[in-house]
């Protein structure tokens, strides 16, 4: 983005006035404010004024529309410079897998990137997976000045655990790391459970049989002859 005045005389085509330049998304656009007049009856100082708030205005839009794409581009690509299996869809948040100041030994985590202040949070048995997520896009928010709108649509695109599955083996197979299959233990956590609550879901909803109703009377009549000895 920039905006040059030439006075007369300057450019060897002649033109004086100014020149405003945009680059957005790799084209792009100028425009040219002339003062030579369209007519002597404009004073000079007038259509000096108007060229120079209509270039001002021009430069002012451009750099908005130039915000609004980076903006959108930072909330809905990865960053060109990502390491492999490290992005979640958007800019600024990258998954990893390691330690901390705090942490003595290796775990998954998601790495805000605020610039000079890189945050981890890891994730583990207190705070699993989505708490985990959860943080991370509000510190992320709050660093980088996100619409709330845009926060809480992220704050639901919960990475899945599968995705630090492929990190690990990337960075195993791939960038010399050694890390065992335990660091995925917490990432996991929140899908072991699930999985736990639909098998006993199930186990309540299938009717009981004859067989397993007397097993089940035998056992509760021998606790409760135990009861009575004690």
């Amino acid at each position: 983005m920039a905006i040059n005045f030439y006075e007369k005389g300057q450019l060897s085509s002649g033109f004086c006035g100014w020149r405003v330049v945009a680059t957005i998304r790799g084209k792009r656009y100028q425009k040219y404010f002339s003062l030579n007049r369209p007519s002597k009856r404009i004073p000079e100082e007038v259509w000096f004024r108007y060229q120079e708030t209509r270039a001002r205005y021009y430069e002012a839009r451009w750099q908005a529309r130039s915000a609004a794409v980076q903006y959108r581009d930072f909330i809905s690509k990865n960053h060109y410079s990502t390491l492999p299996h490290r992005g979640v869809g958007f800019q600024g948040i990258t998954l990893g897998i390691g330690r901390g100041n705090r942490c003595k030994q290796d775990q998954c985590y998601f790495s805000v990137n605020l610039r000079g202040r890189a945050a981890k949070v890891f994730i583990t048995e207190n705070r699993p997976l989505t708490a985990a997520w959860h943080h991370a896009v509000d510190v992320w928010g709050k660093g980088f000045e996100i619409r709330p709108k845009d926060i809480a649509a992220k704050r639901k695109l919960v990475p899945a655990p599968d995705q630090f599955k492929a990190l690990r083996k990337q960075m195993n197979e791939n960038e010399g790391a050694d890390f065992s299959a335990s660091v995925l233990h917490h990432v996991y956590q929140e899908q072991r459970e699930a999985i736990e609550k639909q098998k006993v879901a199930k186990v309540f909803d299938k009717p009981a049989t004859q067989d397993e109703l007397l097993s089940f009377s035998a056992n509760l009549q021998r606790e409760i002859e135990a009861y009575r000895k004690n």
